[in-house]
């Protein structure tokens, strides 16, 4: 399930979104579902979606997109005050409190310092999975997938992948396979899935102080729709909930 959002700017005349700008959505999304729905924010916050050691968030947004913009060091300047943020989570409940929680706050939020109105959220009734007599469909990233192995011999950071390392696809898939097993909560069987990179672009992007070493991609899919479904719900890769893996 997925919704588009759309956002204005108010009050000033120029804003410059920081690069870091994930770091505030993130919290802003907690914020929203935390006015609808309390326990669930926390729980979701503080616990997720467990498999074994393993615990995720299940949702996903993509890069938020203005209208008009100029590149400087400090980030966007917005030179329109209209901005789309798309966000989705295979979870009903996160998108039925995401949504109450914005009517909760006025349709009114805050990222950083500056304040934003939402003037529609809708939710996107996709036609990817309709009328296709093949399993492969071609896809492209809203925001950057970042994949990356602990290995402590090696460092004591995360190792990033890049698209051309052929660890990089069978992490997306064992990834995807763990997380579908997260939300249903049994194994998954299906071994189908596979991935074409087509189209590569790097990108550095900052959140919660650290720089992640991303990638935006053209790429096809192939496999069940129902994982195909899953991975275009939660997103690719690691970070999903900070803004990364985002399809369409």
């Amino acid at each position: 399930m997925r919704l588009k959002v759309l956002l204005e700017a108010k009050g000033k005349s120029s804003i410059t979104l920081p690069w870091n700008y994930r770091t505030a959505l993130v919290g802003l999304i907690y914020e929203i579902l935390k006015k609808a729905d309390e326990g669930y924010a926390d729980w979701l916050h503080c616990k997720g979606f467990k498999k074994g050691n393993l615990s995720f968030r299940l949702f996903t947004f993509s890069d938020l997109k203005p209208n008009k913009w100029e590149l400087s060091n400090d980030g966007m300047i917005l030179r329109d005050p209209l901005l789309t943020w798309e966000i989705a989570s295979p979870d009903e409940r996160f998108i039925s409190s995401f949504i109450e929680g914005v009517k909760l706050k006025n349709h009114l939020l805050k990222i950083f310092h500056n304040d934003y109105e939402v003037l529609d959220i809708a939710q996107v009734n996709s036609s990817l999975f309709q009328n296709q007599t093949s399993s492969a469909r071609k896809f492209q990233t809203i925001s950057p997938i970042a994949v990356s192995l602990h290995d402590r011999s090696i460092s004591k950071h995360a190792i990033y992948l890049s698209p051309d390392d052929a660890r990089f696809t069978e992490f997306l898939k064992k990834n995807l396979m763990t997380k579908w097993e997260a939300f249903n909560q049994k194994p998954c069987s299906d071994d189908t899935l596979d991935f074409e990179i087509l189209q590569v672009k790097k990108k550095l992007v900052p959140v919660f102080n650290v720089n992640v070493r991303a990638w935006h991609l053209k790429f096809r899919m192939s496999g069940s729709e129902e994982l195909i479904r899953f991975a275009y719900d939660v997103g690719l890769g690691i970070r999903n909930s900070q803004g990364f893996g985002m399809i369409e």
